[in-house]
């Protein structure tokens, strides 16, 4: 069984929330804990420090969490792009286009029960001259597969986009997202 790199997930998603939800809690109890008042009161030294630890490593955590999904999108895009960088996709942009899509997914009235199937296929533009009209740059190509959780990247190749070449981007829905994107579309109309 082949293992696709993972671009979103639920699951990683509703950590990170919940860490940041924790961070945010534990900065305000390090505030009160350090404000003069609340000090002279009840608060120890020992606690304050313990707070502070606390949060440091739920800061680092969240830190693993974001970067352990981006190493492995990285490897795949750096053994595809090779030396190019300049008009390649990098994790934080395959992130970014999986966002993209799952926004236009839900603006077009799919329901996420089926979104799982979506293939979004991915090239980036080329770069933009007025006087230049010759030329061609690398870039990367993606395909991208919306699964139940999130999107996982599918296929990677190295492919050439042109000068003042549009974007690519196609995307293809199971027959269940399509009666959805009829049935939102024609919401108020009668034959």
């Amino acid at each position: 069984m082949t293992t696709y790199p993972i671009i979103t997930s639920r699951k990683a998603d509703n950590k990170i929330f919940k860490l940041e939800f924790e961070i945010e809690l534990g900065e305000k109890a390090l505030a009160a804990a350090q404000e003069k008042k609340r000090w002279l009161d009840n608060w120890q030294p020992e606690q304050v420090a313990n707070l502070q630890a606390e949060l440091e490593q739920k800061k680092l955590e969240k830190h693993q969490i974001n970067t352990a999904g981006r190493a492995e999108m990285a490897a795949v895009l750096n053994h595809v792009n090779g030396k190019a960088r300049a008009w390649t996709i990098c994790p934080d942009r395959l992130i970014s286009i999986a966002h993209d899509c799952e926004k236009l997914l839900d603006t077009r009235g799919i329901r996420v029960k089926n979104r799982a199937g979506t293939l979004v296929r991915f090239r980036p533009a080329g770069k933009s001259s007025a006087r230049l009209q010759i030329g061609r740059s690398i870039t990367t190509y993606v395909v991208l597969r919306r699964v139940r959780d999130g999107w996982r990247l599918m296929h990677a190749q190295r492919d050439y986009c042109f000068i003042n070449q549009r974007a690519f981007r196609e995307v293809i829905v199971r027959s269940a997202a399509h009666d959805d994107i009829i049935r939102h579309a024609t919401r108020g109309f009668r034959v």
